[in-house]
């Protein structure tokens, strides 16, 4: 009897485990000896992903929600909401189109011009990751280094810490893998969101997470503080109750 309830119980303790979902506090800190202030939440839990921003009084202002194939961006303080897929971006486009088309022939002419010329910019950029070799630490975490660079100028530089190293690792890495996906998926159907497109798919490149990003030439770091695992609610996930959907560009959102 006593193996059946040992048995019994390690089974309930792994189906715990495994629906458990991956909290990930970030902070931001001015360099070169700021305080640091709470920036980012980060969820993660069975493939879906969210990325909530905050104040400075550590209150969420807007997030991000990455699931069913659909980039939601949510802002908290208006209480409004934008859905990010490919029919969504495509009838974007068609409203461009169109507002080209109802302009004055000199006028359509010249935005067509400056709309060319910045696509052709925005798609012969190239963002690429390379590793440095060198191993650095961050908090409580060992991370390698890996720089992030544009057209060949480094801007920034994570250190990345192995999914293994990581409390809830695998379930953090493989959903904001999905998220990446999912993002560089939707963007890529939008020519001006080529650039978007690969810092998105940067993510997906990463087999871990970055505990440190630090912007060259910048002024600030970003800096994994804890990493908690809980079981998250359904509707951490969701829309909250009572929000209005928006579209792209709108002066509320």
């Amino acid at each position: 009897m006593s193996g059946r309830v040992g048995f019994l119980c390690g089974t309930a303790l792994w189906m715990a485990a495994a629906q458990a979902g991956t909290v990930v506090h970030m902070d931001r800190r001015s360099l070169p000896d700021g305080q640091a202030h709470p920036e980012t939440i980060v969820y993660a839990q069975e493939g879906q992903f969210r990325m909530d921003t905050l104040d400075g009084k550590g209150n969420v202002q807007e997030f991000v929600l990455v699931r069913d194939g659909t980039i939601w961006q949510v802002n908290v303080i208006k209480r409004t909401f934008y859905k990010f897929d490919k029919a969504a971006l495509a009838a974007k486009q068609d409203e461009a189109q169109a507002m080209l088309q109802n302009m004055p022939a000199d006028r359509r002419a010249m935005m067509e011009e400056r709309l060319k010329g910045m696509l052709q910019r925005v798609q012969h950029t190239d963002v690429a990751m390379t590793d440095t070799g060198h191993a650095d630490r961050a908090g409580s975490w060992s991370c390698e280094v890996w720089q992030i660079s544009r057209d060949g100028k480094t801007e920034s530089e994570s250190c990345i810490a192995s999914r293994g190293s990581l409390s809830g690792g695998d379930e953090l890495v493989d959903a904001t893998h999905k998220a990446s996906a999912v993002a560089t998926d939707v963007l890529s159907s939008l020519p001006a969101a080529h650039i978007v497109a690969q810092d998105f798919a940067i993510y997906g490149k990463m087999d871990g997470f970055p505990v440190r990003t630090r912007h060259i030439g910048g002024s600030s770091e970003d800096i994994v503080t804890a990493i908690e695992r809980e079981s998250l609610p359904a509707d951490k996930f969701a829309i909250p109750k009572g929000f209005t959907q928006t579209t792209l560009g709108a002066r509320d959102q």
